[in-house]
């Protein structure tokens, strides 16, 4: 079946890739972030701000080192488990629709960019393409898993990233179909092509 077919046959369908989730409709396509990944952020941002009022009110029982640990613990926990809260709620999207001839990159907030957008109009999009991030050498070894990167090809040569697939080894087909199956959609509603790369070969250092 190919991807114009698929298009046409399901109403809405998902992808799963890593972190995000590729919503497809015959019209719409919304790459965003996963909504399973927000209870990770959550759950450590609540243990670091449950450290405050424990040191408040049973501080003088514990020991300066202890105290001291625990103050830095909760520095160090609280805002990077607020920015991976904030982005996983209103992270980066990607919204793709056949109507408006276009793809739109909204960006999430703070280190990401506030409420920013960029247009990409199908005219730009000189292909989609698949490549292969984990390398191998000129032995034939390679890494115990397998790391597919989709990614907008403009017709300036600027690369949008759209996602990633990483899969153990022995699961490489299915990853590489999974990022070609994303890919395909993408390229299918913006009538562009899909290109697959191979990382180079790396040679052993004398």
């Amino acid at each position: 079946m190919t991807a114009a077919s698929t298009l046409a046959a399901e109403a809405r369908r998902e992808v799963y890739i890593d972190r995000r989730i590729c919503s497809v409709t015959p019209d719409r396509i919304d790459v965003h972030p996963a909504r399973s990944i927000v209870f990770l952020p959550l759950t450590t941002l609540i243990l670091g701000l449950t450290i405050f009022p424990v040191i408040y009110f049973f501080g003088g029982s514990l020991s300066l080192g202890l105290r001291f640990g625990l103050t830095l613990a909760a520095i160090l926990v609280v805002p990077i488990s607020g920015i991976g809260l904030v982005y996983s709620i209103a992270g980066a999207h990607l919204v793709i629709e056949r109507a408006k001839q276009s793809a739109v990159l909204q960006q999430g907030y703070l280190g990401m960019g506030v409420g920013t957008q960029e247009l990409i109009p199908f005219w730009k999009i000189d292909r989609m393409q698949v490549q292969e991030l984990t390398p191998h050498d000129y032995r034939g070894h390679h890494e115990d898993f397998a790391q597919y990167e989709i990614v907008i090809v403009k017709v300036s040569g600027k690369e949008i990233p759209v996602g990633t697939v990483t899969v153990a080894r022995m699961e490489a087909k299915e990853g590489l179909a999974r990022a070609r199956e994303v890919a395909s959609l993408i390229a299918e509603m913006s009538g562009t092509k899909v290109r697959t790369t191979r990382p180079k070969v790396a040679r052993e250092m004398a």
